[in-house]
């Protein structure tokens, strides 16, 4: 664009100067005429002088001056008249490079804007993928580039029934109805040959009602085939009435070439097209057999997670759920449990890096009374309450050696001892596990188990950031609005296009729990029935790190830096939001974020310095 835009000022440089050449030339032929007239004034002042002089002095010498000064006075005018001659030549010269040099930019300009257009144009072709709007952009381009009167564009299936057409006129208004006048036999042509069919002047005839005899007119046809491989797909129909233009091999040219990349695009686009509806289809088949109406997302890449839900659901294979913190591990295992056999019986999830080492393994298996100090009462391990159900370990890469070799025996027997008992228990239960962690990394530095890992690793699922599958942001972002607006008592409807399009170019390092806080707090905020980026967070706009549209880190190392200063923005305006909707009190606020008591203890004190009013925290936090 930078390119054009020079070549543009170049030429604009060229007109100014050549509009000055020509008020030069007029100057320079009103100024010589002027002097001219001047001359020959004086010339005739001067001979009328000359006739008066004093009668006194001899005639023969008055006759011999006079003689002298007449033939003097005639050289001069004859030099005068030279003079005049030679001027209005040059002048003529000069007007007519003028004329020239004026045609030549006027040309200049002319290609000029086709580069421009045509160069726009590409930037099109090769990015959008709605094929409407695709062929809207080519044919206006073509309709500047060519100023025909008529611009056809079709796509033909294979029996060749229009697919897709569309028709403009010169002033890039759509032809409502296709016109009479086109010829099919020249489509036909150039379809089957597969080259492009070039007409200077075809007369016409149009019947009138009106009118006994036929109205003639003579038009300029230009018909390209659109190829793709062997087969012509389509054409770019051109005509123009006009009787002091007509269509050169140039254009043709010119159309052939650029029907070649508008082909490739097309086929690109079209495919694309039916890949999308061929996946809407598949995840709408998976929806209706399945119960995956929480999962929201249409991307390539949850098609493909939730094919492979699909196929392990109904099975006791161990499944490794692997992805960042917030992507959806835990809805994705009650997916995987609530579409299996065991759907009736309990579903128990444990987060294993929320509860500290020495109750972790009470909690999974249990323990008798008495078993320790505090154990005042029996009580059963998630183990044996999840019997016949699933039971999900969630950040199982947290988990402590110790514990991993009990977690790999009961993998391996199905049965466990209760803390403080030595009866043996069995329990029938599905083991999911999940980690926002590489596991396979941490088994190469020995900070956990191989045996484990090939243990729990039996069906792998990979959750996608939500960054890497930006597909899903609009319609979770519209989901959160509707469920948050609901909840709060308003009417939203929605996010107004313009968010949408700034929560798109956000990297989420929160994923769709930090989407989900964003939309709720955007619900409170808002004024009217759409969400807009008024109510969105600072973060949002704020580089921080993760804004990589205006910042890219040179390193990993500086990329990680930047990833943990936002997580860590995120962290602290999540609990500032949730503390203060509980006025501090730990408990409920625990229980609305839906995590343990203790996590949020750790967050707390991992940033009581600088969250809001710590009075009561800090003395809940020393207390516990």
């Amino acid at each position: 664009m930078i390119v054009y835009f020079g070549e543009y000022m170049k030429k604009q440089k060229i007109k100014s100067a050549a509009d000055k050449v020509e008020e030069s030339i007029q100057t320079l032929k009103l100024s010589g005429s002027r002097n001219l007239k001047s001359i020959f004034r004086e010339i005739i002042s001067l001979k009328e002088n000359l006739v008066g002089l004093n009668a006194n002095l001899p005639l023969e010498k008055f006759k011999e001056t006079i003689e002298k000064s007449s033939s003097f006075l005639d050289n001069i005018e004859r030099k005068a008249v030279s003079l005049e001659n030679s001027l209005s030549e040059n002048v003529s010269w000069l007007d007519s490079e003028y004329q020239i040099s004026k045609s030549e930019s006027k040309e200049w300009e002319e290609e000029s804007r086709t580069f421009k257009t045509l160069y726009e144009l590409s930037n099109i072709i090769y990015s959008e993928r709605d094929v409407n709007v695709l062929l809207e952009e080519v044919v206006d381009s073509i309709v500047e580039i060519t100023s025909c009167e008529h611009c056809y564009l079709k796509i033909f299936d294979e029996n060749r029934n229009a697919k897709l057409s569309l028709a403009k006129d010169s002033e890039k208004k759509e032809i409502e109805e296709e016109r009479e006048d086109i010829n099919d036999k020249i489509i036909e042509t150039s379809m089957d040959t597969g080259n492009a069919v070039c007409i200077t002047q075809l007369l016409t005839q149009d019947w009138d009602e009106d009118k006994e005899e036929p109205t003639c007119q003579v038009i300029s046809i230009l018909c390209v085939p659109l190829k793709s491989k062997e087969r012509s797909i389509g054409v770019i129909y051109l005509d123009d009435p006009k009787a002091d233009s007509f269509f050169t091999p140039d254009d043709a040219g010119l159309l052939v070439s650029l029907g070649e990349k508008v082909t490739v695009a097309l086929e690109n686009n079209l495919l694309f097209t039916e890949l999308k509806e061929s996946q809407e289809k598949l995840l709408q088949d998976l929806r209706g057999r399945f119960k995956f109406d929480e999962i929201l997302g249409n991307s390539p890449q949850m098609v493909e997670v939730l094919k492979t839900v699909a196929d392990v659901a109904d099975t006791d294979a161990t499944v490794l759920i692997e992805g960042e913190s917030g992507t959806g591990k835990e809805l994705l295992a009650r997916a995987i449990h609530f579409n299996s056999s065991r759907s009736k019986k309990p579903f128990v999830p444990i987060n294993c890096a929320a509860i500290p080492e020495t109750l972790l393994e009470s909690e999974l298996f249990g323990y008798e009374k008495g078993a320790f100090t505090g154990a005042v009462q029996k009580k059963l391990g998630k183990f044996e309450v999840a019997n016949g159900g699933t039971i999900f370990l969630d950040e199982i890469g947290e988990m402590s050696p110790l514990l991993q070799v009990k977690i790999l025996r009961f993998l391996q027997s199905r049965q466990f001892e209760p803390l403080g008992s030595n009866r043996v228990k069995k329990s029938d239960v599905r083991i999911i596990a999940a980690t926002n962690k590489e596991l396979f990394s941490l088994v190469k530095e020995n900070k956990f188990r191989d045996d484990l890992f090939y243990r729990i690793n039996v069906i792998n699922i990979k959750l996608p950031a939500l960054r890497e599958r930006r597909l899903d942001i609009a319609p979770l972002a519209e989901s959160f609005a509707i469920r948050f607006g609901k909840k709060n008592g308003k009417k939203i409807k929605g996010i107004d296009p313009e968010t949408l399009n700034i929560l798109n170019r956000y990297s989420f390092p929160g994923n769709i729990r930090e989407l989900e806080n964003i939309v709720e707090r955007a619900a409170i905020l808002a004024q009217g029935e759409m969400i807009t980026k008024e109510d969105l967070p600072k973060v949002i706009f704020e580089e921080n790190g993760f804004d990589y549209k205006t910042k890219v880190p040179e390193n990993y190392g500086e990329m990680r830096a930047l990833k943990k200063k936002a997580i860590e923005e995120i962290e602290k305006s999540f609990l500032d939001h949730i503390l203060g909707q509980h006025d501090h009190n730990i408990s409920k606020a625990a229980e609305e974020a839906r995590m343990h008591r203790v996590e949020l203890h750790r967050l707390i004190n991992k940033y009581k310095q600088d969250i809001k009013d710590t009075r009561k925290l800090k003395s809940e936090v020393s207390h516990h």
